[in-house]
């Protein structure tokens, strides 16, 4: 069933409060409206799991709000692309001794370029998604992405990889309102169970958020894992004294303070991890503040804004729920990007990414070394 219009607008229907109001606003805006909603965990992945956003059950709510808007509603079946692009990465990752952020992933790689490729084939000529964030264009044609109106609610930190190609094919309908609006509109609309639907908050693919089982777990499906990735090693302090053991690198992160197992007059804190000799290294504070990383493959959201950074005004968030840090910024003679923050800040986090912002305008952003 191919709708074509050039007011056909795809909506990624989640089964939760923000994609079901993105599709009404849609509607009401006179949009030709079609729901898709992707399945991306089977039963054995997710067996287990007490909440997801993309189970069978939110599949099936958002199947149920597309009937009775009267719009179509499509599953696209992008199981085995998410196992790949996402959850054997992020396997991958924690072995290796970094912490990432699945969600931006998730964002990047199957909303906005194998969802949005599925939403076109189907004769949409926009994805709109329940993101609270914005999208501008200037009178040359340039996009910028920008934080949402509710600064609470931003989820700009996870579109900081969108292109200007991405920008033009994507719609945002919630990202000018706050949650209550949102949850309003959901109410007067008549959808009273989605209005006062939680936010999903955790990773959606991890049960009971045991992250070291699952990641145990997986790697054994996974060619060419080391054993060794899973097996304990030793704990030392900054000066390369043995202090301890762990029990695999996979289940520590930098800036941890339980569970490391050591007696110590001051908290001790995870700083830093090598997976290459299977060593965690530990100190205290101070250990984990720095005022400086280097971004190797930062993506600019408008690429002229390369030859400016210097000149800007910035600040950075170094997680989803990290503030804005001020900082100046750089492009380097390699083309790395350079932040320096002014004021130490602490526990940056490899495998994390990075956003820089001039202001509400997101600049773009990379994964921490």
């Amino acid at each position: 069933m191919l709708i074509k219009s050039n007011k056909t607008v795809a909506v990624a229907m989640s089964g939760g409060v923000d994609s079901s109001v993105s599709a009404i606003i849609l509607k009401n805006r006179g949009y030709s409206v079609i729901g898709v909603s992707m399945h991306l965990i089977s039963g054995n992945v997710a067996s287990g799991a007490l909440k997801t956003c993309c189970s069978i059950d939110d599949i099936i709510s958002a199947k149920r709000v597309c009937v009775k808007l009267g719009i179509p509603h499509f599953v696209i079946n992008l199981e085995n692309e998410f196992k790949t692009a996402v959850i054997d990465r992020f396997v991958l990752e924690y072995l290796g001794g970094k912490t990432p952020n699945p969600c931006i992933l998730c964002n990047c790689v199957m909303k906005f370029d194998l969802l949005l490729k599925r939403a076109k084939e189907l004769g949409a000529k926009f994805l709109a998604t329940g993101h609270y964030a914005r999208i501008t264009k200037n009178t040359s044609g340039l996009y910028f992405l920008l934080k949402s109106k509710d600064l609470t609610k931003d989820q700009s930190y996870v579109l900081y990889d969108l292109s200007q190609e991405n920008l033009k094919s994507i719609i945002f309908p919630v990202g000018n309102m706050n949650k209550r609006q949102t949850r309003q509109i959901a109410s007067d609309a008549g959808f009273a169970e989605i209005s006062g639907k939680k936010d999903s908050v955790e990773i959606c693919f991890i049960p009971n958020k045991d992250y070291a089982g699952f990641i145990k777990k997986q790697s054994s499906e996974l060619p060419d894992i080391s054993n060794g990735c899973l097996k304990k090693g030793f704990i030392k302090n900054l000066k390369g004294e043995i202090i301890g053991e762990h029990n695999g690198i996979f289940n520590y992160t930098v800036g941890q303070r339980k569970r490391l197992g050591i007696s110590s007059k001051n908290p001790l804190y995870v700083v830093k991890i090598s997976a290459e000799n299977n060593e965690i290294f530990a100190g205290n504070l101070e250990d984990c503040l720095s005022d400086a990383l280097t971004v190797k493959n930062f993506n600019f959201i408008n690429p002229g804004d390369k030859n400016i950074l210097h000149e800007m005004k910035t600040t950075a968030k170094i997680r989803y729920s990290s503030p804005d840090y001020k900082c100046s910024a750089f492009v380097s003679e390699g083309g790395s990007v350079k932040i320096k923050f002014d004021e130490k800040v602490k526990f940056i986090t490899p495998g994390q990414s990075i956003v820089v912002y001039s202001g509400i305008k997101v600049i773009g952003g990379g994964i921490i070394e």
